[in-house]
């Protein structure tokens, strides 16, 4: 939100005046910056999981000192199959919960948990397939346009509203697609993108999409990854849905996932905005590369930071965009 208000300049200066190295994520630099400035509501609980980031675990904690307000930390283990997981995780989830009610002063309603699953299981059907038709030549859907919603992925599921979004999304694009409505006048070229986007700019989307008509058909960040959950069993649902997710343990997995996007979706060639900040994600840049090039597959990574805006070149962006949407017309042509 402070990334797309083009506010991040005076949280993040705070925080690196604080201590907090330019090396850190600016997620939770910025985090830190906003909490200092007392732009931040005040919270009643943190949470915090081990997937994928260490650095929110520690962040959180050291809020919580300074709220004065009780942190919570989900352990997920990086054998994520293994028999004891699921219970493991589950139990956690559940003490969090009547914890967090205890404090409260509150009984703890089992029934509301069933019915928010219930909502998410709706909500994660429409968008299933959403994802689906996304699937469909010429494309429904940009990705400069879809990209965002990752965020309700992340954090509405289980609401009333969330189920309406998904439905009102799912039935636009069915209208698209059965009237074959694309969502540029030539789609050259079907992109996969890949991790999250510069929350400053939409500018690279729109570069590669309406400029070179490159469409970004899909992007990890929207993918549903778990299937749907029993509210009859909703502690041990929601901790198989953290384990399921494809980001977490080894990094294989993530790469199967993307070939098989590659796939599904026609892929021509793969962009990456790959966070500074994060370890995590950047590990598997090579990797990526070397999964892909058995399959003809370009991929553009184009490095920068999510939030922070201080060091980002629109000119170099768009220079490196313009090589790979060549490479993309040479291959197409040699194909033709």
């Amino acid at each position: 939100m402070f990334a797309n208000s083009h506010l991040t300049d005076d949280i993040l200066r705070i925080a690196e005046d604080n201590n907090h190295s330019r090396d850190t994520c600016s997620f939770l630099r910025g985090t830190v910056g906003a909490v200092i400035n007392n732009y931040m509501p005040m919270p009643d609980f943190l949470i915090a999981t081990s997937l994928y980031c260490h650095g929110s675990a520690q962040t959180f904690y050291s809020l919580s000192k300074k709220y004065n307000r009780p942190f919570y930390y989900i352990d997920v283990p990086y054998d994520y199959n293994r028999p004891y997981a699921i219970d493991y995780v589950a139990k956690q989830i559940e003490n969090i919960m009547l914890k967090m009610a205890d404090n409260c002063k509150r009984e703890f309603n089992i029934n509301k948990l069933k019915t928010a699953i219930e909502y998410s299981n709706q909500a994660r059907d429409y968008y299933v397939e959403v994802n689906e038709l996304r699937k469909n030549k010429p494309t429904p859907m940009l990705g400069g346009e879809a990209i965002d919603y990752a965020i309700m992925l992340a954090h509405t599921f289980g609401c009333k509203e969330m189920v309406e979004i998904c439905e009102t999304l799912y039935r636009e694009l069915k209208g698209r697609v059965d009237s074959r409505i694309g969502s540029l006048d030539e789609e050259r070229h079907r992109i996969l993108w890949r991790q999250l986007r510069p929350y400053y700019t939409l500018a690279p989307l729109e570069y590669l999409e309406r400029k070179h008509r490159a469409a970004i058909v899909f992007e990890e960040a929207n993918h549903v990854y778990w299937e749907r959950m029993d509210p009859e069993d909703p502690f041990r649902s929601l901790a198989r849905k953290l384990l399921s997710n494809y980001g977490f343990g080894e990094v294989q997995r993530w790469l199967d996932s993307t070939k098989s996007f590659v796939v599904d979706y026609s892929i021509d060639g793969i962009v990456e905005f790959a966070h500074w900040g994060c370890r995590f994600l950047s590990a598997s840049t090579q990797m990526l590369k070397d999964a892909l090039r058995d399959k003809d597959i370009p991929v553009l990574i184009l490095d920068g930071d999510c939030i922070d805006r201080r060091d980002y070149s629109d000119g170099q962006i768009k220079t490196r965009i313009d090589a790979f949407v060549e490479i993309l017309g040479r291959k197409k042509r040699l194909k033709g």
